[in-house]
């Protein structure tokens, strides 16, 4: 009667070892391509809402993520030469052939004005009645609306360092600035200590552009989609962008 079980035993051991085998093969180590851009993508930390999202839903089906950070322009072409195996921050309409995953993250573009000011901006013809500063190239990406506004309003202006725009905000050199709301309030934190940070209200007169992951393996893909589900459903997920922007 003993023999039996040693051999059931000896049995379910190497079924054990052949699960344990299999899993760790589809387990896989991702390399990302990933745009600078903190909050989203931060070079220095190896980190950013973008970069622990993709690694935290990655992770739920046990794959890590190596990242490449790279300029923005050069996330599209790095995937397509085969560098990386995803990319951030891509969409479907970007020309780009690739698995693409679930939105993983919406970019807010807004109008931020000192509340004190009571500033009347309720949509982008608005802003031309005022002092603007904006992210580089915002003239080209936000529209041709915003276009016109930006070429006959003789206070507009085009600032690349997004900390300098915050200062000139909280000091009144400017009255609005117009750039995604996350970035606006990461940056906040950064120059708490520098200038006395006042209370802004947010004008939300651009629409939101939902952003994907672009995988070469759509098995990859679905993986992290299914993670990306979890840590939504947890709460994972607004913790890692609190992390960036909450005081």
């Amino acid at each position: 009667m003993k023999a039996p079980v040693c051999k059931n035993i000896s049995f379910s051991l190497l079924i054990s070892s052949v699960l344990l085998s299999s899993a760790a093969v589809q387990a896989a180590e991702i390399k990302l391509g990933q745009g600078i851009l903190p909050p989203y993508g931060i070079k220095e930390s190896d980190s950013g809402i973008e970069v622990d999202i993709v690694r935290a839903a990655l992770a739920k089906k046990g794959h890590t993520a190596v990242i490449r950070f790279v300029p923005f322009g050069r996330v599209g072409k790095d995937f397509e030469d085969g560098k990386v195996d995803a990319a951030n921050t891509l969409t479907p309409g970007s020309g780009i052939q690739a698995e693409y995953s679930d939105s993983h993250i919406s970019y807010q573009n807004v109008a931020t004005t000192l509340k004190e000011k009571a500033l009347n901006v309720s949509s982008v013809g608005d802003l031309a009645n005022y002092k603007v500063v904006a992210f580089a190239q915002a003239s080209v990406f936000l529209g041709d609306e915003f276009a016109a506004m930006a070429n006959a309003n003789k206070n507009y202006r085009e600032v690349a360092d997004q900390a300098t725009q915050n200062k000139l905000l909280m000091t009144g050199r400017t009255q609005a600035v117009v750039g995604d709301i996350r970035i606006f309030q990461y940056y906040n934190k950064e120059i708490a200590g520098q200038v006395d940070l006042k209370e802004v209200e947010y004008h939300e007169i651009f629409q939101p552009t939902a952003y994907n992951v672009a995988f070469k393996d759509p098995k990859i893909r679905d993986d992290f989609n299914a993670g990306l589900k979890e840590i939504k459903a947890s709460g994972e997920y607004d913790k890692i962008i609190a992390k960036y922007i909450s005081n």
